[in-house]
C-alpha cells in the first residue's frame, strides 16, 4: 500500500502530539517528588490560623500583598494530606487543556480550519517548550510558592481567555458575564504582581487591537468584556500597591526608584533576558521555530495557493514589538525593586518568549507555502525535516531524566524523616532533633538551629515546641534512611 503524502500531513500533528505528551508526562511524574519545605510550612500555617478568608486578611494586613494565594491553596489543601505531590501534574494536564481550548475557540472564531491535532499539537509545544527553557522549573512549577505566584495564574488565564473568546464567538453575552470577568480578573491579579501587571498588559493591547481593527457586530461586546476584564486587573495590581504589609517588605533605608528609573531598567531586563535566552538556549528556540514553522508549510501546501493575507506581513513586525513589550510588564516590578528578575519570576517570559517563536514561525511557514514555488524534491526534503523535527521532545526530556534519581532518593528520605517526625510526636516529645536534609535548586530546607525561620513556620505547623536538625555522617545515613 503506498503511502501518499496527504497521507503523512495529516498524520504528522499526531506524531509531534505523541513526542510532546511523552515529554509532559515526565514533567507531570517529577512532580510527584514535590514536598513541603521553605515557605510552605509558613503559607500552611497562615492557612490554618482561621478560615480562608480571614486568614488571606490577616495575611495582606501582616505579611504579603498577594491577597489570593491562600484561597489556591485553601482549594489544593481540601485534596488530602498528600496534595502537593500531583498538584504539579494537575496543574500542567489543566494548562495543556486551557491552552487547547482558547487555541480551538480561536480557530473557531476566525473560521481558520485548523484540525484538533494541529491545535492540541501547538497547545503541548508551547507548555514542553516553556517547562525547558525555564532555568529553574523547580522553583516555578513544583515548589508551592512560585507555582502559585507564577504558573498558576497562567492556567487559570488561559481558561478566562478561552472563556473569553467562546463567548465573542457565540455573541450571546447578557450583563451576568461582566462580572465574573472582572472577579476573575481581580482574582488571578491577586496572586502576583508580575502577572497582574502582565495581563494588564495583554488586556489593554487586546482593547487597543479590537477598537481600531475589529468591524464586525462583536465589537462593542468585546470591548465591553475586556474592559471588564481590565477593571478587574487594575484593582487587583491597586489592592497589592496599596497592600499594608508593603511596610515590612519594602525597606525605608533603601529609597523607591523614580519612574525613569523603572522605565530604563525594565527596557535593559528586557533586553537582557531575551539576548541571554537566544544565546544561552539557540537549539530550542529554532526547534520551536521550525517545529511551528514546518508544520504550518505543510498544513498551508495542501491548500490552494493565493495571495498573503497582508495581516501576516504586519505580524512579522508586529510580534517582536509586541513580545519586548509584554516582556517588559513582566520585569517591571522586578524594576522597581531594584533587582534583575529571579529566575522563577522569570517563567512568564519564557512562556511569551516561546509563545512569540512559535507564531513567528506558523507566519514564515504560511508565506512560504504561498509565496515560494519549491521542486518537488524540496517538497519531500521540508516533509522530511518535520517528520525528524517532531521527535525533538524525545531529546528534551534527557534534562529532566538526568536528575531522576537525586529526586526520588530525596523524596524518599523526606517522608522517612516525616514518619520518623511523627513518631516522636506520638511518643510526647516537643522539642524536635530529626536528620537534616539538604535543600532543592535554591529552595532552603530545615535548618541546624530551631529558631531559623522556616524552623519556626514548620514547629508551628506540626504542633511542636521547636524543630531543630542534625547533620549525618555518611556513614550513619542508613540508620535514619532505606536508602
Amino acid at each position: 500500500m503506498t503511502i501518499t503524502r496527504s497521507q503523512i500531513i495529516k498524520y504528522l500533528p499526531w506524531l509531534g502530539v505523541f513526542a510532546a505528551s511523552v515529554a509532559i508526562a515526565v514533567y507531570m511524574y517529577f512532580g510527584t517528588f514535590t514536598r513541603y519545605m521553605s515557605d510552605d510550612y509558613c503559607l500552611l500555617v497562615d492557612l490554618n490560623s482561621g478560615n480562608v478568608f480571614t486568614a488571606s486578611w490577616n495575611k495582606y494586613l501582616n505579611s504579603s500583598n498577594r491577597f489570593s494565594n491562600l484561597f489556591v491553596l485553601g482549594i489544593w489543601e481540601l485534596l488530602g494530606s498528600n496534595n502537593i505531590a500531583y498538584i504539579p501534574a494537575l496543574l500542567i494536564v489543566l494548562w495543556v487543556c486551557g491552552l487547547f481550548w482558547l487555541f480551538n475557540e480561536v480557530n473557531k472564531l476566525y473560521s481558520a480550519k485548523l484540525t484538533a491535532p494541529v491545535l492540541l499539537l501547538s497547545a503541548e509545544i508551547l507548555a514542553v517548550f516553556t517547562f525547558y527553557t525555564t532555568p529553574n522549573l523547580f522553583q516555578s512549577v513544583y515548589w508551592r510558592p512560585g507555582q502559585v505566584t507564577y504558573f498558576t495564574p497562567l492556567v487559570l488565564f488561559s481558561f478566562l481567555a478561552a472563556w473569553l473568546v467562546q463567548v465573542l464567538r457565540l455573541n450571546r453575552s447578557t450583563l451576568g458575564h461582566f462580572m465574573p470577568f472582572a472577579f476573575l480578573a481581580f482574582f488571578i491579579g491577586g496572586l502576583s504582581e508580575t502577572i497582574g501587571s502582565f495581563h494588564i498588559a495583554i488586556v489593554s493591547l487586546a482593547i487597543v487591537a479590537v477598537f481600531f481593527l475589529d468591524k464586525s457586530p462583536r465589537r462593542k461586546l468585546a470591548l465591553n468584556l475586556l474592559v471588564a476584564i481590565l477593571i478587574g486587573a487594575l484593582a487587583a495590581l491597586l489592592a497589592m500597591l496599596f497592600a499594608p504589609a508593603n511596610a515590612i517588605r519594602i525597606s525605608e533605608d533603601v529609597p523607591s526608584p523614580g519612574i525613569f528609573v523603572v522605565l530604563s531598567r525594565s527596557l535593559q531586563y528586557s533586553y537582557s533576558f531575551i539576548l541571554n535566552t537566544l544565546r544561552v538556549l539557540p537549539t530550542p528556540s529554532l526547534a520551536v521555530l521550525g517545529i511551528s514553522a514546518l508544520t504550518s508549510y505543510q498544513f498551508f501546501t495542501e491548500r490552494p495557493v493565493g495571495k498573503v493575507n497582508p495581516r501576516f506581513w504586519l505580524a512579522f513586525v508586529l510580534i517582536p514589538v509586541l513580545t519586548y513589550a509584554l516582556i517588559f510588564t513582566i520585569v517591571a516590578p522586578s524594576a522597581y525593586g531594584q533587582s534583575y528578575p529571579v529566575e522563577r519570576v522569570r517563567f512568564p517570559a519564557h512562556f511569551v518568549l516561546n509563545a512569540a517563536l512559535i507564531s513567528f514561525g506558523i507566519c514564515m511557514g504560511y508565506v512560504a507555502a504561498m509565496r515560494i514555488k519549491l521542486p518537488h524534491f524540496a517538497h519531500q526534503l521540508a516533509l522530511l525535516f518535520a517528520i525528524l523535527i517532531m521527535f525533538y521532545p524525545f531529546w528534551m526530556i534527557r534534562q529532566p531524566l538526568q536528575t531522576y534519581s537525586v529526586r526520588r532518593i530525596w523524596a524518599q528520605r523526606w517522608d522517612e524523616r516525616q514518619e520518623y517526625l511523627y513518631s516522636l510526636i506520638a511518643a510526647g516529645e516537643t522539642e524536635l532533633v530529626i536528620p537534616s536534609m539538604d535543600g532543592y535548586e535554591g529552595t532552603k530546607e530545615l535548618d541546624l538551629k530551631a529558631n531559623f525561620w522556616v524552623n519556626r513556620c514548620a514547629a508551628e505547623y506540626y504542633g511542636v515546641t521547636s524543630i531543630a536538625t542534625f547533620s549525618l555522617h555518611p556513614e550513619e545515613i542508613k540508620d535514619f534512611f532505606s536508602e
